[in-house]
C-alpha cells in the first residue's frame, strides 16, 4: 500500500471500533444495526478496494488462473448450509425456519416471532423454574440473530447452537454454546447471566462479549463492561479489549490483550483476519459457504495473510481475493471440496 492506502485503512479500522462501542437503545437496536452496518460495508469496500486493486489488475492482467470451479455453481453463503435455521421448542417441536415472518409460539411462557434472519422471544405472564429448553441450530451459511427474553441479543455464526430457555426464571440465567456467539446482556444484577461453553463458564451481570468454541479450546474476548471466565477452579476476570483462552490439553486459563473490534467483525458481515495462518482462514470460509478445505502440504496451510473486508456473496470472490496477493495459490473446487495448492511461478 501506499502511504495514503495506509493510513486510509487506519482511519477505517477505528471507525470500525468507534462503532462496535456504541449502545443500542432496546426498541430500535436491530434497525440501528443494520443502518450502521450497511453504511460501514460500503465505507470499508472503499477502502479495501484501495488495496487489492492493483493486486487484482496484475493478475489479471497477467491471465493468471484465480480458482478453478468444478462446473459453473457459484457457492454462496444463502445457499451453503446443508438445512435451514433449526429451532427445537421445549414442547418437541421441530421448525425449520426460512425467511418469512411469523409468530412460532404465543403461550403464558414466552411468544416467539419468527422475522427474516431472526427470531424474538417475549417472556409470558407465568412461567416456572426448571423450565425446559430450546434449541437454535445455525447451519454453514450467514450468522443468525436472536433477541431473548429478558432482553439479551445474541448473533450466532455459522454451524453454531444455542441452548437457552424461552423465559428466564430463577437465581441465574442460563444458556449454552456451541461454536461462536457474540451476546449484548441485558443488565439485571439480581439475575447474573451465565454462558456455558465447552468446559467454562462465563459470568455476567451486563455486558458484551464474544465466544468462540468451534474446538476444545475457549475464546472469550470481552467488548465492554466485565465477566468472570471460570474453568475448574481456574479463575479469570475480563475488562474491554482482553481475551481469555482456555487449552482442554494442559487445562490452563490464561488472559491477554484483544482488541475486540477485531474478534468481532463477523458479526457486522465482515472478513477479518490479522496475519493468520490460511488453514484458520479457510477454517472461516468453509463454515459460511458449506465447503471443506484441503491442502496440498502443511506449509501452504500454514502461509499468513491479512483481511479486512466485507463478507462476500459467493466463495470465489473471497478465494480471488486471496489470490489478489499470493498469485502462486491455486484453489481446486470440485463439489464441496476445495483443494489448495501452490503453483511454481515460471
Amino acid at each position: 500500500m501506499t502511504k495514503e492506502e495506509f493510513s486510509a485503512l487506519a482511519t477505517a479500522r477505528e471507525a470500525r471500533a468507534l462503532l462496535a462501542a456504541q449502545e443500542f437503545d432496546e426498541d430500535g437496536g436491530w434497525r440501528e444495526f443494520t443502518a450502521l452496518r450497511e453504511k460501514r460495508r460500503k465505507f470499508r469496500l472503499r477502502i479495501v478496494r484501495l488495496a487489492v486493486a492493483a493486486g487484482l489488475a496484475l493478475a489479471i492482467g497477467a491471465g493468471l488462473w484465480l480458482f478453478t470451479p468444478s462446473g459453473n455453481t457459484l457457492h454462496t453463503a444463502d445457499s451453503a448450509g446443508p438445512g435451514k435455521v433449526r429451532l427445537r421448542t421445549a414442547d418437541g417441536r421441530i421448525l425449520e425456519l426460512d425467511r418469512g415472518a411469523g409468530t412460532i409460539q404465543d403461550n403464558d411462557i414466552a411468544r416467539i416471532q419468527a422475522a427474516g434472519d431472526s427470531l424474538v422471544y417475549t417472556a409470558g405472564n407465568t412461567g416456572s423454574e426448571g423450565a425446559k429448553m430450546d434449541t437454535l441450530e445455525i447451519p454453514a451459511g450467514m450468522p443468525f440473530r436472536l433477541l431473548l427474553a429478558d432482553g439479551t441479543k445474541v448473533w450466532l455464526n455459522a454451524t453454531s447452537k444455542l441452548i437457552y430457555p424461552a423465559a428466564f426464571h430463577g437465581e441465574a440465567r442460563e444458556v449454552y454454546l456451541e461454536g461462536e456467539g457474540y451476546f449484548e446482556v441485558a443488565q439485571n444484577a439480581r439475575q447474573p447471566f451465565r454462558v456455558h461453553s465447552g468446559k467454562t463458564i462465563t459470568t455476567v451481570l451486563g455486558t458484551a462479549f464474544n465466544i468462540r468454541a468451534y474446538n476444545a479450546s475457549v475464546i472469550t474476548t470481552l467488548s465492554s463492561g466485565k465477566v468472570k471466565v471460570t474453568a475448574g477452579a481456574a479463575v479469570v476476570t475480563l475488562l474491554p479489549d482482553e481475551q481469555s483462552t482456555f487449552d482442554p490439553e494442559s487445562g490452563r486459563l490464561d488472559k491477554a490483550p484483544a482488541i475486540a473490534a477485531d474478534m468481532t467483525a463477523w458479526v457486522q458481515g465482515n472478513l477479518y483476519f490479522d496475519s493468520a495462518p490460511l488453514a484458520d482462514i479457510t477454517e472461516s470460509l468453509g463454515r459460511y459457504y458449506g465447503l471443506d478445505f484441503s491442502f496440498d502440504d502443511a506449509a501452504t496451510s500454514q502461509l499468513r495473510f491479512t483481511l479486512d473486508m466485507p463478507r462476500p456473496a459467493t466463495i470465489e470472490e473471497a478465494l480471488a481475493q486471496l489470490k489478489a496477493s499470493r498469485t502462486d495459490l491455486h484453489f481446486q473446487i470440485n463439489g464441496k471440496v476445495v483443494t489448495v495448492s501452490r503453483r511454481l511461478q515460471p
